[in-house]
């Protein structure tokens, strides 16, 4: 197994969801296949996953759901025919350009630190595979002039666009989220995609979800970005929105063993999975 570069904070991070997904991948059930996760997630990643699932077996569960969720997603808008231009935002150590089938003609961009990119492409290289699309790496950071390098790398944002922002926006300061949505908006013709994970304000302190939001924090990266009402925040901005939340009707995947909070559940913590389609451009 190739030795990545060390990592801090939200890169090692990256690590720990590789991991979860090539843990997964032992499994009969497994809800996501990912045959290059081990060696992208390194020592660093494992010794992770094998620490938390130690303690708890499901520990991992919400990460590989969420990853299904959005393969799943993706997936549906091919069979819309649509995407021809996809973007992913903080692409971290996602294989979906490697993994899933796009059709012919598909172009996605994955945005991120430029080590981040470099190591993920350098690995893949090694393990001898090709990307089933067009693959833009697009180094920026996503608090950074990231819209301006996604055009300069030949975005035509006068085309129908699926925007993905999968396990990243919370690391944003609350200010910088919105900013990042702000700019996808801007980006997207009528008919453009979005989809993200985004957690409610209480669970960055609800006794249910605080362990785990600790556990982030002291490995140098805090959960800071939330928002308790997506539906109101975009829906002024020009996207018709649906959320849904892990474990709800065909999220479980007959795995789930949380708790579902009701979405009208004020008082309790919340993790939403948004997906939005652009009605104005």
């Amino acid at each position: 197994m190739r030795t990545m570069v060390a990592a801090q904070g939200v890169e090692a991070t990256a690590r720990w969801i590789a991991a979860a997904r090539a843990q997964e991948r032992a499994r009969p059930d497994a809800l996501v296949d990912d045959p290059w996760a081990e060696a992208l997630a390194g020592e660093t990643g494992m010794t992770w996953v094998r620490a938390v699932t130690a303690r708890a077996p499901d520990a991992t569960l919400p990460i590989v759901v969420r990853a299904r969720f959005f393969d799943d997603w993706l997936l549906a808008q091919v069979a819309r025919g649509l995407p021809m231009q996809v973007v992913i935002l903080g692409a971290g150590l996602d294989t979906r350009a490697w993994r899933l089938a796009w059709p012919a003609g598909t172009t996605l961009y994955e945005v991120d630190r430029a080590a981040v990119l470099e190591d993920k492409a350098t690995t893949m290289r090694e393990a001898g595979v090709l990307p089933t699309c067009t693959r833009i790496d697009v180094p920026a950071d996503l608090l950074g002039r990231w819209p301006a390098a996604l055009l300069r790398a030949g975005l035509d944002p006068d085309v129908v666009t699926t925007f993905v922002a999968e396990g990243i926006l919370f690391y944003l300061p609350d200010t910088g989220l919105r900013r990042v949505l702000g700019a996808v908006t801007s980006l997207a013709a009528a008919g453009s995609r979005l989809g993200f994970d985004i957690p409610s304000r209480l669970v960055l302190t609800s006794p249910y979800t605080k362990p785990w939001i600790d556990m982030q924090a002291a490995a140098g990266a805090p959960w800071r970005g939330t928002m308790d009402d997506p539906v109101a925040e975009l829906t002024p901005m020009g996207w018709d929105v649906e959320v849904t939340q892990p474990g709800d009707g065909d999220n479980a995947h007959g795995r789930w063993s949380l708790p579902v909070v009701p979405a009208a559940s004020h008082d309790l913590p919340h993790s939403w999975y948004v997906t939005a389609v652009r009605t104005a451009g």
